[in-house]
């Protein structure tokens, strides 16, 4: 009997060297994952929020078309989401230029990736 589980011992190791090498035979030597750059993640944050903010003021509009939505709220409701938007503008405007000055890629580079 132990000849047998011998044999068994023996085809599991050699099915597990036979799938191993293949996968962690070549592993690169750099890592998987590059470092995250908190200005670039800033920059692509505020590009998702103002597109949020753009797509909520454009629900507000046919909220009130729909009359979901009282003249007095959209009123205030618009003139708080214009003001969020006109802060994130501000902020991409103020990181945009802080590349530019710093010389790294510019702010196209980033949209496009």
């Amino acid at each position: 009997m132990s000849f047998i589980h011998f044999i068994e011992l023996l085809l599991i190791a050699g099915i597990m060297v036979a799938v191993g090498i293949p996968l962690f035979g070549k592993l690169p030597k750099t890592r998987p994952f590059s470092e995250v750059d908190p200005v670039e993640e800033a920059f692509k944050h505020l590009l998702v929020r103002k597109e949020e903010v753009l797509l909520a003021i454009k629900e507000l509009e046919a909220d009130l078309q729909t009359d979901k939505v009282s003249n007095e709220d959209y009123e205030s409701l618009r003139n708080k989401l214009e003001g969020e938007a006109m802060a994130i503008l501000e902020k991409i405007d103020t990181l945009e230029k802080d590349k530019r000055k710093s010389g790294k890629s510019s702010a196209k580079n980033l949209l496009l990736a």
